[in-house]
């Protein structure tokens, strides 16, 4: 039947989504996308447009299961516990695979100076959606001051969590990468 998608969408952005997570948006290609998903480049052009296309709907989708998942992360026990917990799944997700497939947020920012408007966009809409976790988290811990305060210091931590990536990227362990969230919490926990 003409107009009919032969194949299942969700396992190609999921597909989509890896090929993207280990290439990058720019050198990524659609005969990778096409190898990786099995679907032709002509019917994924037909389906999605273009690569950017196709990267746009992955990225909405790890957006939405990271945010959810640091969501999850974040609201177990206290302001400190759940940083822990955060930097914890977050330095386990950079670190998964064979070679290590980093932090694709950070992957498609440092892509972002040489993408569309629609890229840079949705790499700031998931760092704003993911201070404001933070901050939610941080303004619910006794004895904070100001709502200001605490979004304050969550850009401080998400910032922080792009200098892991890019240690993460420049060969640093995970075990090395555990002891300097460790020493960022200890040092951030102080104050709240």
């Amino acid at each position: 039947m003409v107009g009919v998608r032969q194949f299942d969408e969700d396992e190609v952005i999921a597909t989509a989504l890896d090929v993207f997570w280990r290439k990058g948006l720019h050198d990524a290609t659609m005969q990778d996308l096409a190898a990786a998903t099995g679907v032709q480049r002509g019917s994924l052009y037909n389906a999605y447009g273009d690569k950017e296309a196709i990267f746009l709907r992955a990225f909405d989708r790890y957006t939405e299961q990271f945010l959810e998942v640091a969501g999850n992360a974040l609201s177990h026990g206290d302001a400190a516990a759940g940083l822990r917990n955060f930097f914890d799944m977050i330095i386990v997700s950079m670190t998964n695979g064979s070679p290590q497939r980093g932090c694709l947020t950070t992957r498609t920012a440092l892509d972002a100076a040489i993408s569309s408007g629609d890229v840079r966009q949705r790499v700031q809409a998931v760092l704003s959606r993911l201070e404001q976790l933070i901050g939610k988290t941080i303004s619910m811990a006794p004895g904070r001051r100001s709502t200001a305060d605490a979004n304050r210091l969550a850009r401080v931590i998400v910032t922080f969590t792009r200098g892991l990536a890019v240690m993460e990227r420049a060969g640093y362990s995970r075990k090395q990468l555990k002891e300097s969230a460790a020493t960022f919490i200890d040092a951030v926990t102080g104050n709240l």
